[in-house]
């Protein structure tokens, strides 16, 4: 049976019938053992899966964005999207352009932190 999965995967690669490829980051922030934000930001193909595992303050805040730097390193963010989403929650966002970035914090007010 393995041996068919193989040759089956195989021949359909061939055809091009492969999954898009998913990237996955994590952002973990703990304070004596104790997780202050936890959130799995999962993006596959201009579409983007934003969970908040925990979050001291209940919720985690996002920001979307694309980031655009010059040959001195100087870089220009430009936001595209702000929003919360409530601890032991996801929210899925879809048509976001090749190459977007996220950071996520546990509050509105603190810095934003990236996967």
């Amino acid at each position: 049976m393995r041996y068919l999965t193989t040759l089956l995967s195989c021949l359909l690669s061939l055809f091009g019938c492969q999954e898009k490829a998913t990237s996955t980051s994590i952002t973990r922030v703990n304070e004596q053992g104790v997780d202050l934000l936890f959130s799995r930001t999962s993006v596959r193909a201009g579409s983007a899966s934003f969970e908040c595992v925990r979050s001291a303050s209940g919720r985690c805040y996002y920001e979307v964005f694309e980031e655009a730097c010059d040959a001195a390193r100087h870089c220009e963010r430009a936001g595209l999207q702000r929003f919360d989403v409530r601890a032991g929650q996801q929210q899925r966002q879809q048509g976001l352009p090749a190459g977007f970035q996220s950071c996520v914090s546990s509050s509105p007010e603190q810095r934003c932190h990236r996967g």
